[in-house]
């Protein structure tokens, strides 16, 4: 098989992290990805903010909301947060097309780290106001989102989508994820 087929297959989203220390040439490889990724006019709005010292990543792990689907709320305990994050940022005068850049960067991004054996997330669920303090971010840049980054400590498997989108822990603490069918998306020369 084709190794970016395999790994696009692979990447799911990681909650829980080991407390190895990424290494910053990876992380910058990583963000290095998301810079080269397509840009609508090429305008390149973005810039990216690497969180990789433990004191500060505690920090910013205050500011994000987890698994919105897991009831009751839920979050990596201490011994599973991320060991980085990269928050990505956005030029203030650059608000039509930018979450196409913001898609695009992300998604290189955490393709390079499934290659690396990293686990990503991103999220959305954020609060901008309190994170912007925290990491001092210029009045001219604002926060779209943020991919916490870390070494894998839990297994993601691809369920088929039956009748719900929610994804579930089972009982051997196995994360599954729902998916559609390609049979059930795919039109192909007609419906």
């Amino acid at each position: 098989m084709n190794p970016v087929y395999e790994t696009i297959l692979s990447r799911r989203s990681i909650r829980r992290f080991k407390q190895t220390p990424l290494d910053i040439e990876i992380i910058k490889r990583l963000v290095n990805v998301g810079r080269v990724a397509p840009s609508a006019a090429n305008f390149q709005p973005l810039e990216f903010f690497v969180v990789s010292k433990k004191e500060i990543c505690a920090q910013v792990f205050k500011t994000l909301g987890w698994a919105g689907y897991f009831k009751p709320k839920w979050m990596p305990a201490e011994q599973e947060r991320p060991t980085a994050y990269i928050v990505i940022l956005v030029k203030e005068d650059f608000k039509s097309y930018y979450k196409w850049d913001v898609g695009l960067a992300a998604e290189n991004i955490m393709l390079a780290a499934e290659e690396e054996n990293i686990g990503s997330c991103m999220l959305l669920s954020v609060k901008r106001d309190d994170l912007c303090k925290i990491l001092k971010v210029p009045s001219h840049l604002f926060i779209d989102s943020v991919i916490a980054l870390g070494y894998k400590a839990e297994t993601s498997l691809i369920e088929e989508m039956t009748d719900s989108v929610e994804y579930w822990r089972d009982a051997k603490d196995i994360l599954h994820v729902p998916k559609r069918r390609i049979e059930d998306i795919i039109h192909i020369n007609a419906f």
